[in-house]
């Protein structure tokens, strides 16, 4: 290894493309910002990007009014942060395949609100002041609807104002929802590339089948999903045994068929590549050799838990 080559706990850190710390938030705005600088028109509202970067990390760490500091494992300020960014290239990507004229057009404001939406769409899993003896995971089945009360509080104090009702398009990172047909086109389209940048996001993630073993496990147990035997994941060993097909079956439905295969602006924005696919591939490949082999020991990445960030 020479001394520019990135080092393992660099990568472990680093988006799919190995080009933005994802673990530093002004790190991930500078990208998000270049991207929307570069799209027409540019960013609509620089200060309110910024602002919502700080609200975001003084609600991970608790300094936000009314929320206590994120507790859950998997569902932290990294996977907040990496969400935002992969919403930013597939807006940039929809609008390089799509172009100004294209059908459903989404317009400046629209892209800003769907960064802000893919950042905070978890912001429900945050326990609130006076919920202190609940874990935040306990919260997983509604904290859905509880962001899209969140975010139209937040959003009807910003320049987005008129727009503080969509705060609704979170709702399809809810793995049992389904887009209504009553929403227009447009909404169609940003929930389902939000929803579409969570799941990116999340199997991308270079430490994924760890995260899933370590953290996704414990998340699971707090609503009943995982720890005894009478539930669908017993143990750990048992929840990346059906990994595999969970994706190749659930969520390859559910970003095809549910969400019309907005992916592919992945590939749009990258000039023909997808360095997403490839890394969801390279981690399902990689579980697939510890499975056959029986061999777990071989899972030595440990991540960690990211609340804590620079103001």
């Amino acid at each position: 290894m020479n001394q520019h080559s990135p080092s393992v706990a660099q990568l472990s850190q680093s988006d799919p493309t190995g080009s933005v710390d994802l673990e530093s938030p002004r790190a991930v705005e500078a990208a998000i910002r270049a991207i929307l600088d570069g799209m027409p028109g540019g960013c609509p509202d620089t200060t309110l990007l910024t602002r919502a970067f700080d609200d975001l990390i003084r609600a991970y760490r608790g300094d936000y009014p009314g929320l206590l500091r994120c507790d859950t494992l998997y569902h932290d300020l990294r996977h907040a942060l990496e969400t935002g960014l992969t919403m930013a290239r597939l807006l940039d990507g929809e609008a390089m395949a799509t172009g100004p004229d294209g059908e459903p057009h989404i317009d400046r404001a629209h892209a800003l609100l769907g960064i802000i939406l893919a950042l905070y769409h978890d912001i429900g899993l945050l326990r609130h002041t006076g919920e202190e003896d609940i874990w935040g995971a306990s919260l997983t089945p509604v904290h859905e609807e509880r962001g899209v009360i969140f975010l139209r509080e937040y959003l009807a104090g910003t320049s987005l104002a008129g727009l503080a009702d969509k705060s609704e398009l979170i709702m399809p990172t809810k793995l049992v929802f389904k887009i209504p047909a009553s929403w227009p086109a447009l909404h169609k389209k940003l929930g389902s590339m939000i929803a579409t940048a969570d799941l990116l996001s999340q199997m991308s993630d270079r430490c994924y089948i760890e995260k899933c073993r370590d953290f996704l496990f414990l998340e699971f147990s707090a609503i009943g999903l995982a720890g005894t035997a009478d539930t669908p994941y017993p143990d750990r060993e048992t929840l990346l045994h059906k990994t595999p097909d969970f994706y190749s079956g659930f969520i390859a439905k559910r970003l095809g068929d549910d969400f019309g295969n907005v992916r592919h602006y992945i590939a749009d924005h990258f000039d023909g590549i997808d360095p997403y696919d490839e890394a969801i591939r390279r981690n399902l490949a990689y579980l697939g050799n510890v499975l056959a082999s029986h061999d777990f020991a071989r899972l030595r990445r440990h991540p960690k838990v990211f609340v804590a960030a620079e103001a």
